[in-house]
This record gives C-alpha cells, sequence and structure tokens, in this order.
C-alpha cells in the first residue's frame, strides 16, 4: 500500500501494526488474540501503540477495533447471504464461511456491497461437505439478489424507435443484451421456494426446527429487479431459458433462432409456440437492450 513519503516514519509504522491487529480473527467468544504477530504477549506490545484510558488497558483498547472490524464484516455477510445464514446458524456460518472467507478475501473497495461478491467462488476452491452443490447455489441466488438490485440500468430496447417504420422484422439483425439486473439459474431443485419459506424465520430459529421441504426435478428461474426496485423471481420454460441465456452473452434474434433450432424438438416446439408472446413480454418489461453493459 503506498504511503505519502512526507508522512512520520513512526505514524506509517503505528498505522500498519494497527491493520494488522484489526484484521486478526477474533476467537468464539469474540476475544482478541492474546498474543501479538510478533510473539510478544498483546498486553506489553500494545504500551507501545496506544495509552491506556482510565477504564481500558492498551490492549483492551485496541480488542474493541478488532472487534467491531469482525462483527461488521460478519453482519454485512448475514445481510447479503440470508439463505446460507439459516443453513448453517449464526456461529457456524461465521466460523465455517465467514471468517475464512474474508482472510481470504478482506474488503478492498470503498463499497461494503461487493464484500461478499467473491464468496461462491471460495466456496467451490475451499469448501467440501457433502452439501457443496447447495451451498454453491445457495450463495449464488443470494449474491444475484444484491448484485441485481445495485446493477445498472441500460436503455431499454424500444421497437418503435429502433425498427424501421416500427417493423420488428428490421430488429432481426440487431444484437442485443439482457439488463445487467436480470440473473438466470438452472438448477436441480425449487431452491427458490425452499428460500421464501427459509426466509419467513430468523436464523435461530432452525437450529431447533426442521427445514423447509426442497422439492426436487430440474427447473429454471429468472431473477431480476422490477421498476418497483423490487428484486423478484420466476420459474420460466427451459426453451425461454436457454433464448434468454443467449441473449445474455450477446445475440441477434436470428443467431438466437438458429442455436435453438439445434436443440431437441420438445424444446423448439416450446420456443416457436411462445416466441411471440415472450419477446413482447421482454419488450414490454425492459428486459433487452442494443446496449452492453
Amino acid at each position: 500500500m503506498p504511503f505519502d513519503v512526507r508522512s512520520p516514519q513512526q505514524l506509517k509504522q503505528c498505522q500498519q501494526w494497527f491493520a494488522s491487529i484489526i484484521v486478526r480473527p477474533i476467537d468464539e467468544d469474540s476475544r482478541m488474540d492474546l498474543v501479538a504477530p510478533s510473539g510478544v504477549a498483546m498486553e506489553i506490545e500494545a504500551k507501545n501503540y496506544i495509552k491506556p484510558s482510565r477504564t481500558l488497558t492498551s490492549a483492551g483498547r485496541i480488542e474493541l477495533y478488532n472487534q467491531q472490524y469482525w462483527w461488521r464484516l460478519l453482519g454485512i455477510l448475514h445481510d447479503s447471504f440470508p439463505l446460507l445464514v439459516r443453513l448453517f446458524g449464526y456461529h457456524d456460518f461465521n466460523h465455517t464461511l465467514g471468517m475464512p472467507y474474508l482472510v481470504a478475501y478482506p474488503p478492498d473497495h470503498w463499497s461494503l456491497n461487493r464484500l461478499g461478491e467473491n464468496l461462491p467462488r471460495w466456496l467451490a476452491e475451499n469448501y467440501s461437505g457433502n452439501d457443496k452443490q447447495l451451498l454453491l447455489d445457495s450463495s449464488r441466488i443470494d449474491l444475484a439478489y444484491t448484485q441485481s438490485f445495485l446493477a445498472a440500468t441500460l436503455a431499454p430496447l424500444n421497437v418503435a424507435d429502433s425498427s424501421k417504420n416500427g417493423d420488428f422484422a428490421t430488429l432481426l439483425s440487431k444484437k442485443l443484451y439482457l439488463q445487467p439486473s436480470i440473473f438466470l439459474f438452472q438448477l436441480a431443485y425449487d431452491l427458490f421456494a425452499f428460500r421464501r419459506e427459509f426466509l419467513k424465520e430468523e436464523p435461530d430459529y432452525w437450529i431447533e426446527n426442521d427445514f423447509p421441504s426442497l422439492e426436487q426435478g430440474e427447473k429454471n428461474f429468472l431473477l431480476c429487479r422490477n421498476p418497483h426496485n423490487d428484486v423478484v423471481w420466476t420459474e420460466i420454460s427451459l426453451g425461454e431459458y436457454l433464448l434468454l441465456n443467449y441473449f445474455q452473452r450477446g445475440a441477434t434474434f436470428d443467431e438466437a433462432c438458429q442455436f435453438l433450432e439445434q436443440q431437441e424438438e420438445s424444446i423448439f416446439e416450446d420456443v416457436a409456440k411462445n416466441m411471440q408472446r415472450w419477446s413482447q413480454k421482454w419488450v414490454a418489461r425492459g428486459w433487452l437492450s442494443l446496449q452492453r453493459s
């Protein structure tokens, strides 16, 4: 990290020491590590940097900052990943996922809304429990709620403005994109309904009570931010999922149709039957744009 060369060396050393202490994980009782990274007892080393107060020792004062650092960041993860927290409970989430993740990915941006953006990656690389796929899917859905709410809005496709004389056919060769607030999921269970039921109770409730039922079977979902700035989800058919997923990467209607012609007959028939209705819905809801995010 760069420093102003005009800053006193003593100030630089104090800042570096302070940062090195507050980011160290607290224990299960939320207490600071009693030994400094140098190997010296914190009660002794802290005196070199912090004066005691009338009620706290030097080590006690830095412990408050250490605790607040972790409580603040873990609280943000609790808010950002409500399904994951309910699957574990606060304590196990903090010590199994939250703290190890924050050690690997400490905050590096002014906006703490981005704090959990690497949690699905961390789970994929580090978690090995039998429920790994469920946790991965849960983390991605939880994260999508935050990202959808914060995503920019591109100028929506306006057929009247973008086509010649209002002729929809002229749009067939234009490359279209989905709004960045739209997320698509293909799952082996109805995790969205499962999440909805889970969120009806606080995390501590599920420690003593049975989890909601998780309906099995392949399902496709769309999550988006609506005009009222609410993040909502809906189940969609496989054909609509494949078509929207194609537009998410950028595609023309001609290209999307050519892609779907290569799919199995049942999917192609679903698209052929519903394409006009879907297209009208997508345009009416502002899901498509000629701009790329």
